[in-house]
């Protein structure tokens, strides 16, 4: 049985990692990755360091993902490294953060991405109170970015507001895809095995059996992380549908479906659903208690 405390866990690493893996020493900043001149140090993770680089040709400002030191020797995180690079490959859609290269280089293993102007979900909505229809619409993004990877016959499987980002347009960029799996891939089964993931965000059936994932896990992270956008803050695992407009309800109520026989088994029924709450008289009538939220989201507007 889980602890009482047990949605308040983070994303567990994979393979046979420190226990200390978070406290990553300051690494010196390397003149070159692969092809790409390194400006200077943008974070350091549990198992990564993001460095500020430039694409050579075009000067489009990058981020350098790379894997630590520390871990190069590690087959299963130096797998799940490879897997995330040709994860994002796959995919080519505005609301996933795009790939411009990876390989090998004297100090490991980098990934090469876009560089994101924004913030996280989670940071965005400690400082905004959306409205109504923004945050449909902020929904509506994410969702579509689901689409997109499984089409590709990808899980994300590790949805939740950190690892969504919040541009300055306040567009949305999904990112993060270290734990993420191809379906039907057995190149990683034994990484699958064990539970990862962040509690609070995934599916019952993600929690029970890893390997039981499919798309409807998902779409069940992707109805915690709407439940939290339009209740305008981080709920902690507290899911009260009531709170909620009327209108999104039943929508949120289906997503959120403990059962996955039950949930929506395809995102774009889920983004057919709220694309006619949103462009209906029944969000009218909810937008009505939502003045005080849109007050505030032309403020902010007016003061950027």
């Amino acid at each position: 049985m889980p602890t009482e405390d047990f949605h308040k866990r983070d994303t567990k690493p994979v393979g046979n990692i420190p226990e200390q893996y978070e406290k990553l020493p300051e690494p010196p900043i390397p003149e070159k990755i692969g092809p790409y001149t390194i400006e200077r140090l943008i974070d350091k993770g549990g198992m990564s360091y993001l460095y500020l680089s430039q694409d050579p040709a075009t000067h489009i400002p990058l981020v350098i993902k790379v894997l630590s030191p520390r871990f190069v020797k590690n087959r299963e995180v130096t797998e799940r490294f490879l897997n995330e690079a040709k994860i994002i490959g796959l995919a080519d859609h505005p609301n996933i953060v795009k790939l411009f290269g990876s390989g090998e280089w004297e100090g490991g293993l980098f990934i090469a991405m876009e560089y994101i102007e924004g913030i996280s979900l989670r940071k965005w909505l400690d400082q905004s109170v959306p409205s109504l229809k923004k945050g449909v619409e902020l929904i509506l993004e994410i969702a579509y970015a689901l689409v997109h990877l499984h089409t590709h016959h990808v899980i994300h499987r590790d949805l939740k507001p950190e690892n969504i980002i919040v541009t300055q347009d306040n567009h949305i960029k999904v990112i993060d895809f270290g734990i993420a799996q191809v379906l039907n891939d057995r190149a990683i089964d034994s990484m699958n095995k064990r539970f990862i993931g962040t509690p609070i965000f995934i599916s019952p059936e993600q929690r029970d059996d890893p390997q039981k994932v499919s798309y409807p896990s998902d779409i069940y992270s992707l109805g915690i992380v709407a439940y939290e956008i339009l209740l305008g803050k981080i709920s902690q695992g507290n899911i009260y549908l009531n709170l909620m407009p009327k209108g999104v309800r039943g929508i949120l109520s289906k997503a959120l479906s403990k059962n996955p026989q039950d949930r929506y088994h395809d995102v774009v029924d889920f983004i057919g659903d709220l694309s006619l709450y949103l462009h209906s008289q029944e969000i009218e009538k909810d937008k009505r208690q939502d003045k005080v939220a849109k007050l505030l989201e032309d403020l902010t507007k007016s003061k950027v």
